[in-house]
């Protein structure tokens, strides 16, 4: 299934991308600024037009009072920022409002998420994959289309939805009928034949909150099957911080399921993978696959951090015991002991190039902290 879901509250969503909706009968997710919308600032939609689009059938959802970035509020401040922002819809839109949250920038750390999950039933972030029937519903992964991403790339992301049975979540922020001028801009038209290919693949169409009614709305990892830093997209609490070239959905050299990370592991750049914080004392090893691609051989470093204090690293060839090979998948399993990495908190996880050159692509897959 799809849900179309659109942030800020633009009015170009509802002069532009609303007929598109509309006359497809697609309903929508719109996670609105609410003080933009009660204050009327300019470019923003009116309350009007938001009563209309709940009573067309859509969702109206809380993308907070005033589009800050939680992870840096005080605590009243961050309360104000989720409850009235809720408590605003429920008031003037509708009772059944508010009920689903996305946060600003996709930025959210351990005391967000504490606090948005009195207030919501449920968190998409930014954070791109698909989503499935036990996904923790405070985690919901979006793939976020700005004024780049191609029509083809967005079809592609549904036929894979499509074949592996999955929940996709695509966003979209401003709408224009001629060329974006803005990352955050899409033409009207790439957004029309978006839609009209949803259309013709049959695929169901729902807005998040009746997407979450056909999950197990999980609100946390299941503890027993160790924590996922990556498996088909990125596990529950984490982050793609990753500054090298690389792609998080890449599916032709995959270890199992539909996709892998394929990256360059070039001149000191990283995959990073953040998360808000994990125990290491819960857990024994660290195991992930790894690909060599055509050439094999690359020097990479797997290094974990708390901030910017290092916890432990060991190069990938030593802990295999073998360079990397080409053309095969290996298991890498490195205890935590081996790293010095048996206590405290964790935040960071690096795969790193360990060469300073240009070397060949390398693919990582099934990156888990396997619990005791």
């Amino acid at each position: 299934m799809i849900s179309i879901t659109l942030d800020d509250g633009w009015s170009t969503q509802y002069t532009l991308a609303r007929p598109a909706l509309k006359s497809r009968a697609i309903p929508a997710t719109y996670y609105l600024v609410t003080d933009a919308v009660a204050q009327g600032w300019g470019g923003y939609m009116t309350l009007a037009q938001v009563q209309t689009l709940k009573a067309e059938g859509n969702e109206i959802a809380s993308h907070t009072r005033t589009h800050a970035d939680l992870t840096a509020l005080t605590p009243a401040q961050l309360t104000s920022e989720l409850h009235d922002s809720r408590a605003w819809l429920e008031a003037n839109v509708g009772a059944a409002c508010g009920k689903d949250f996305a946060s600003p920038y996709g930025a959210y750390n351990a005391t967000v998420m504490t606090a948005l999950k009195t207030e919501y039933a449920s968190h998409r972030t930014i954070n791109a994959g698909r989503n499935y029937r036990d996904t923790v519903v405070y985690e919901l992964r979006a793939n976020d289309v700005s004024s780049a991403v191609t029509v083809a790339q967005v079809k592609g992301w549904i036929n894979q939805a499509i074949a592996e049975k999955s929940w996709l979540i695509i966003l979209f922020h401003e709408f224009t009928s001629g060329t974006p001028t803005r990352e955050t801009q899409y033409k009207t038209t790439n957004f029309t034949s978006i839609l009209s290919y949803v259309k013709s693949t049959g695929i169901r169409t729902v807005t998040v909150e009746e997407g979450l009614a056909l999950t197990d709305g999980l609100t946390e990892a299941p503890p027993s099957v160790g924590t996922v830093v990556y498996d088909d997209a990125m596990g529950s609490g984490f982050q793609d911080w990753s500054w090298a070239t690389h792609d998080l959905d890449q599916a032709v050299t995959v270890h199992s399921g539909s996709t892998a990370v394929g990256f360059e592991p070039d001149y000191w750049e990283a995959l990073m993978f953040h998360h808000t914080g994990l125990d290491l004392s819960l857990y024994q090893s660290v195991d992930l696959w790894v690909h060599g691609g055509t050439t094999g051989g690359q020097q990479v470093r797997l290094a974990l951090y708390n901030g910017g204090t290092p916890l432990g690293s060991i190069n990938l060839e030593t802990a295999l015991g073998h360079p990397i090979a080409a053309g095969t998948w290996q298991k890498v399993s490195i205890p935590l002991s081996t790293l010095g990495a048996t206590s405290g908190t964790v935040d960071d996880f690096y795969v790193m190039d360990d060469s300073g050159s240009d070397q060949g692509t390398l693919y990582v897959d099934d990156f888990v902290l396997v619990p005791y």
